[in-house]
């Protein structure tokens, strides 16, 4: 196992893809993944499979990690956007400057809304363009501007899982582990 810890929130409505795609690449790279609850039990997604995360957040407030990643979906995100205790988790990881990855409507919803793209060059769901005020848009499916790593959809979600790897522990391990998947990577 790798010493980076990433932590992946799951509010109600987190988008399938975006989230379990990301915590099997993470893994696959040996890298520590966190799944936290938002809601205690099991966390219903945008069409209503049910992810049993590893802890709840109110068990893990005063850890910290290489990484926060919020998968997206609408309703995930408007619930990771009004939960005071995510809010604070990012905004902690923020000012300490250790990576924050989000996907589809996180972007906008949670990270521009509260503050913490400012300036910085990120991409999100194109229905969500108009949500973002502070940060810059890219059209690219992911993007990285410093420790910000942003993916545009599901359909992204295993190429922003690759980025994450990428950053967190090198490219010979993402490639070591695509070799498993066969993702494109160009």
């Amino acid at each position: 196992m790798s010493e980076k810890k990433v932590l992946v929130l799951l509010a109600p409505g987190y988008e399938e893809m975006e989230a379990v795609a990301v915590i099997d690449i993470l893994r696959r790279a040996g890298i520590t993944v966190v799944v936290a609850g938002t809601t205690e039990g099991a966390v219903p997604s945008a069409r209503g499979i049910k992810i049993v995360p590893d802890t709840y957040i109110d068990d893990i407030m005063d850890h910290k990690f290489d990484l926060i990643y919020l998968p997206g979906g609408i309703d995930g995100a408007e619930n990771l956007s009004r939960d005071e205790r995510v809010v604070k988790m990012l905004k902690d990881q923020h000012l300490d400057n250790r990576a924050i990855g989000a996907i589809c409507a996180a972007p906008a919803i949670v990270l521009d809304r509260n503050g913490l793209v400012s300036g910085k060059n990120i991409t999100c769901h194109p229905v969500c363009h108009k949500d973002v005020k502070q940060a810059r848009l890219s059209g690219e499916r992911v993007k990285q501007d410093g420790v910000v790593i942003t993916g545009q959809a599901a359909g992204a979600a295993v190429e922003l899982a690759f980025r994450l790897v990428e950053f967190l522990v090198g490219r010979d391990r993402m490639l070591e582990v695509n070799k498993g998947v066969l993702a494109r990577l160009d």
